[in-house]
């Protein structure tokens, strides 16, 4: 059973996220606050393996909070490693770059439906990093460049991450059309688009990517 502490300042949207966290046999809200100066002597007094954490508390931001929660974890071997989601409905680029700078293992966004925001706390548990797709909705793009390799990865469709590997592999655009049964326009678009996603530059930044990323073997 996985403990969880949820923060977030308004009462019915705690006791929603408490019944929809409840509905999973593996996942237990352990304690609720609507107050950040409340967090940190949860997180203690109930050894969680995670924090649900909104931006915008009374008492301290969200983004102080992780910085002292993951700053406090790693200055002691006693400390337990809280994994950290923001959940917020704050999509500026700034907010999701000075999340992940402040220690943050994922950034879900409040206007996702159930099932992903329940995804996204399945793979931060599961040590893997989460970025909402909804960001792509909003005019103001978030750089890959400020984010970490795992959470970069989830700018980019599935069919940008199958040419990314195949750029990587050496393969020029005709061939990538050829294999993929696609137009070399189409190819090229898509290798635009990524490359600007991720802020990869040439073929030796996307192949470097993507050895990080466990995209290409080494």
């Amino acid at each position: 059973m996985k403990k969880i502490v949820l923060a977030e300042d308004h009462a019915i949207i705690r006791d929603g996220l408490k019944l929809l966290i409840s509905s999973r046999s593996n996942l237990q809200v352990v304690a609720d606050t609507g107050d950040g100066g409340d967090v940190e002597r949860l997180l203690r007094e109930h050894e969680a393996d995670l924090l649900l954490l909104d931006l915008d508390l009374p008492g301290c931001h969200g983004i102080e909070l992780t910085r002292r929660i993951k700053a406090s974890a790693a200055a002691s071997t006693a400390s337990r490693a809280v994994r950290v989601l923001i959940l917020t409905a704050s999509p500026g680029a700034a907010s999701v770059k000075a999340a992940f700078e402040a220690g943050a293992d994922g950034y879900v966004l409040k206007h996702e439906n159930a099932e992903e925001l329940l995804y996204a706390i399945s793979l931060v548990l599961s040590g893997i990093v989460y970025l909402s797709k909804g960001l792509g909705d909003f005019a103001e793009p978030v750089d890959g460049a400020d984010l970490p390799a795992q959470a970069a990865a989830m700018l980019i469709t599935a069919r940008e991450q199958e040419i990314l590997a195949l750029i990587a592999h050496g393969e020029s655009s005709s061939d990538i059309a050829d294999r993929l049964n696609l137009s070399v326009l189409t190819v090229r678009k898509h290798r635009q688009n990524l490359m600007s996603k991720l802020s990869l530059h040439n073929v030796a930044e996307v192949t470097a990517y993507a050895l990080r990323s466990k995209l290409l073997s080494s």
